[in-house]
């Protein structure tokens, strides 16, 4: 198999330099070790108070206070003064946690805290949201909930761990190492559910991570390297207030963390090196190489998904790349290598703004059937 490639400051360099070997050195598998969050267990004791805003509550009051009694939760009712509003707060001490409820009865016998409502007639649902709270305190469930129940300013302690420089090229490591070279700190542990380390457990022995990963952030390493093998991640926040990153498998995750974030400034000024002009000639090169070459000659990581491509069963290893002799883009010469392969190419940032390219299978929208 023969090829020619032009040589210039942003052409592609040579392909033997590029291909040489990465270690395939095998560790002892003894990551994960954890099937459950750590954290001291809360004792928690919920309170209620309702602040009544009509005289015709009062009845309403005594119906919804032997409610909550029954439920074991001590509430008080009073008249609202101008300074009131509904509220749900939080106390920790030691491994006791109180949650304070503060909430509105009105003249129908509706009570309302911030972001619930209940009827008389809903007494199911008030206590699965008292149980709730006793479980994970006043932020309740992160389930179904934005920035994946963590609030903002949790979020941004994750971002930012997720944000720093990978430390180390994972390219060539086991998942248990690359995991731990990462390096995230104490107050961020990984931990792998069930499913996931059954995952982990077919993993066959010395088998590595392919991707040069060394030029993306901690998160997003991560999140491919976890992809390889039918993984994915997303922060959570555990019952006892801590927080840390749940391994689970791909097809399971609702929302995981995501590989690739959207563009911030234009294409051109994220990625102004994807536009140069560069004089190429291809023929019958093997994708994966021009892949590799690329990354290397433009300084834009160009990453193939692996996992999807096999789900897809596309065979990569069989597409070849040709080319005649003109000039180009990078983004134009990677999106006719992989045209009529049922691969998409997306340009996208990582969490510290560094461009890459995302390779994966086409997956055709599905449409909703019309009326």
């Amino acid at each position: 198999m023969k090829y020619q490639i032009k040589k210039s400051a942003c052409l592609l360099v040579l392909f033997s330099i590029l291909l040489t070997g990465v270690s395939t050195a095998t560790a002892q598998v003894t990551f994960p070790k954890q099937e459950k969050p750590q954290g001291a267990p809360l004792k928690t004791d919920v309170t209620v108070t309702l602040l009544m805003e009509a005289d015709g509550s009062a009845l309403y009051a005594q119906q919804w206070g032997q409610t909550f009694r029954d439920l074991g939760i001590s509430i008080r009712t009073r008249r609202a003064v101008l300074d009131d509003k509904p509220a749900v707060e939080e106390n920790v001490r030691g491994t006791l946690r109180e949650v304070r409820v503060t909430g509105t009865l009105d003249r129908n016998g509706v009570i309302q805290f911030p972001g619930r409502k209940f009827a008389r007639n809903e007494v199911a649902r008030v206590k699965e949201w008292i149980n709730e709270l006793r479980v994970y305190g006043a932020q309740g469930s992160p389930d179904s909930k934005p920035l994946w129940g963590l609030s903002n300013e949790q979020f941004k302690k994750v971002f930012a761990a997720l944000s720093e420089a990978t430390p180390v090229n994972l390219q060539g490591l086991t998942l248990d190492q690359a995991v731990r070279k990462l390096e995230f700190p104490g107050s961020l542990p990984v931990r792998f559910d069930l499913e996931a380390q059954k995952r982990f457990s077919q993993i066959p022995a010395g088998d590595t991570i392919s991707a040069d990963l060394s030029k993306l952030s901690k998160g997003t390493a991560l999140a491919i390297a976890l992809k390889q093998y039918g993984l994915a991640f997303h922060p959570s926040r555990t019952p006892s207030g801590s927080l840390e990153l749940l391994i689970t498998p791909w097809e399971a995750t609702e929302s995981p963390w995501p590989i690739g974030w959207e563009l911030k400034l234009s294409r051109q000024k994220t990625a102004p090196r994807y536009f140069e002009l560069i004089p190429v000639e291809l023929s019958n090169v093997p994708l994966r190489d021009v892949l590799v070459a690329a990354s290397k000659a433009s300084e834009i990581p160009m990453l193939l998904d692996d996992y999807e491509v096999q789900q897809k069963q596309i065979d990569v290893d069989e597409i070849k790349v040709n080319v005649s002799k003109k000039r180009t883009t990078w983004g134009i010469l990677i999106r006719d290598a992989i045209g009529g392969t049922g691969l998409v190419r997306k340009l996208v940032i990582d969490e510290r703004g560094q461009p890459f390219v995302w390779i994966t299978a086409f997956e055709p929208r599905v449409q909703s059937p019309k009326q």
